[in-house]
């Protein structure tokens, strides 16, 4: 009997109705054939190696078609970096922090002044140039408001002074964070670090200080920072994430690189320039080997104007991408023909070193309001489109 523990999808046609309930069945576990489009009842949750007993074809304990739209998106992201037209890979890539502080807004106590009061209340509510615009008070929570209105005003050097005078009143470690990260984005990077070291121990100042030290290394030179100094920051980073949005000490070192070689002063070999050699191995600094990895990587060497690097890297990374979407399920059913003949295509194309004609087979696919939607077509009536129609969490999840 399948665990009553896991999740229930209700898939179903929006024209015929047609479709299945996937997950915890009453006399075992429902699964649906996204090649066949078949029901079936299992005795327990499919695992790795199940297969449709009408089909053959794998059997997923979830459905995996709602993930075809997004796995066409990368893969033409990937082709157009390697044409060298970086902006829809530019476009999905998350926007990792360098440097992160606490800007929630000081707690309020009930026999704070009336202009403390509606300064902080203020800030609660975003009202920025309200709280810069308050009276003076020397209480701490009120300089920590002035400097985090400063900051999401834009207006460094008055976020800094604010945080100091916090630091005025007393010792205070988020203080510390706060003005060690804006003392890191200005380049001030000796001062952030001392400033990081008294921020106590958060994942937050942890992070920080391994950012600062990077920071620093990168912007004394266009090399690779010292190997010392990497496994110091690695050290104060701690484990390294391989989620897509996550820092890591890797991502960033390659972030910073590629940026200090597109500034003035490293453009077209400068003195900022980081050379091939050196982003090559700033390449093997990287802890995962992930989508997003690569995909940082080739976006780097695309905007840098390197066409024999952005192939090095496209090339197997859309041959993968295009081959896992081949052998999709979904993909290999009848009512997806057109799509699995375009990614044969593209593949094809991938394969001759023709990434702008891989590109152009994909057209179509991408143009599909089906897939768009998370959905695909119905094998049944061949009019509307198969989707998931509720989502059933077990008790108690979250």
């Amino acid at each position: 009997m399948a665990s009553s523990s896991a999740t229930r999808w209700r898939l179903s046609c929006d024209a015929c109705g047609a479709g299945a309930v996937v997950g915890p069945a009453p006399a075992g576990f429902g699964v649906w054939c996204e090649r066949c489009q078949s029901a079936a009842t299992l005795a327990g949750a499919p695992g790795p190696g199940a297969r449709c007993p009408r089909c053959g074809a794998p059997l997923p304990a979830g459905p995996r078609f709602v993930e075809l739209w997004g796995m066409l998106q990368h893969l033409d992201a990937v082709l157009g970096a390697w044409a060298g037209e970086p902006a829809a890979l530019a476009a999905i890539l998350p926007e990792r922090p360098k440097l992160v502080s606490d800007l929630s807004p000081p707690a309020a106590a009930p026999e704070d002044p009336p202009g403390r009061a509606a300064a902080l209340a203020a800030l609660a509510r975003g009202e920025w140039r309200a709280v810069l615009a308050a009276p003076a008070d020397a209480d701490a929570r009120a300089h920590a408001a002035r400097a985090i209105a400063a900051e999401r005003t834009g207006d460094t050097a008055a976020a800094i002074a604010g945080w100091g005078a916090v630091l005025g009143v007393g010792e205070d470690p988020r203080a510390r964070l706060a003005r060690g990260a804006l003392l890191a984005r200005a380049g001030r990077h000796d001062e952030a670090l001392a400033d990081l070291a008294r921020a106590g121990d958060s994942r937050e100042a942890r992070w920080d200080r391994a950012a600062a030290l990077v920071m620093r290394a990168v912007a004394g030179g266009p090399g690779l920072p010292a190997a010392d100094v990497l496994a110091r920051a690695r050290a104060e980073a701690g484990k390294a994430s391989a989620y897509w949005s996550d820092p890591t000490v890797g991502r960033l070192l390659w972030t910073l690189l590629v940026e200090h070689s597109l500034t003035p002063e490293g453009a077209r070999g400068g003195a900022g320039a980081a050379t091939p050699e050196t982003l090559r191995a700033a390449e093997r600094e990287l802890e995962h080997v992930t989508f997003w990895d690569r995909a940082l990587v080739l976006l780097g060497w695309t905007r840098l104007g390197e066409p024999d690097e952005a192939a090095r890297v496209a090339a197997p990374l859309a041959r993968e991408l295009a081959e896992a979407l081949l052998a999709e399920p979904a993909v290999t059913g009848a009512p997806l023909a057109v799509v699995a003949g375009a990614l044969a295509d593209a593949r094809a194309a991938t394969e001759r070193g023709a990434p702008a004609e891989a590109r152009k087979a994909l057209t179509g696919a991408l143009a599909r309001e089906d897939l768009r939607r998370f959905r695909i077509p119905c094998a049944a009536c061949g009019r509307g489109t198969v989707g998931v129609e509720a989502v059933e969490e077990p008790a108690g999840a979250r």
